[in-house]
């Protein structure tokens, strides 16, 4: 019961973020987005963002993976926020940036698809397609 209240909880709080994240892109404020990306991974990783921050696509793969099994729903949501994060690094030109965070969604989308299944394998498959990787 206290494990489905936080997830539920951690789902509508990072939900919540990444509309914000949207709506600050599309009112072109990306130092607003990045904020609340800042505040998402947090949640999402429950650790401090500057090691987050200097983790590879990898690294954050594992850290979703301790005890040895994928944390579907948390990686798909990091990379959800991943994607919107890279969003808002193009608006502010930072094309290096952009593609970093591209590929650490990539790569934690990859490392969450085997274990994925249902509407969350679906929901990883379109934002792999999105990032352009194909089966």
């Amino acid at each position: 019961m206290y494990e489905r209240d936080y997830i539920l909880r951690l789902i509508t709080q990072v939900g919540n973020l990444l509309r914000a994240m949207l709506h600050a892109i599309r009112e072109q404020r990306p130092e607003d987005a990045l904020e609340a990306a800042r505040e998402a991974v947090a949640a999402l990783l429950d650790t401090d963002t500057d090691l987050a921050d200097v983790m590879t696509g990898e690294g954050l793969a594992a850290f979703l993976s301790a005890g040895g099994r994928t944390d579907v729903l948390r990686s798909r949501m990091l990379a959800e926020v991943l994607v919107v994060r890279a969003d808002a690094y193009a608006a502010m030109g930072r094309e290096g940036a952009k593609s970093r965070e591209r590929e650490r969604a990539r790569s934690v989308l990859e490392a969450a698809a085997p274990d994925a299944d249902g509407e969350e394998a679906d929901r990883i498959g379109a934002l792999l397609e999105q990032l352009g990787v194909r089966d």
